[in-house]
């Protein structure tokens, strides 16, 4: 996977609103801008946020390595 090295992409977390406080996150790229946002919110604490994103960068990662094979 010579294109798409897995360290090049990162998870982060914030919190939106105030009352009550909700966490989401994003999945980001160091190199170059995604293009797209992938992000998920509506999370009651940082650690479910976290687990949900790995998660998905985990989902996200494996299907880039699917479509990298395709070519």
């Amino acid at each position: 996977m010579a294109s798409y090295p897995f360290t090049d992409y990162y998870l982060v977390t914030s919190r939106r609103g105030q009352h009550p406080e909700r966490w989401s996150w994003e999945i980001r790229r160091k190199s170059k801008p995604l293009g797209i946002k992938i992000t998920g919110d509506g999370y009651q604490s940082d650690s479910a946020a976290q687990f949900a994103g790995r998660r998905a960068m985990n989902e996200f990662l494996a299907n880039l390595v699917k479509e990298e094979r395709r070519k």
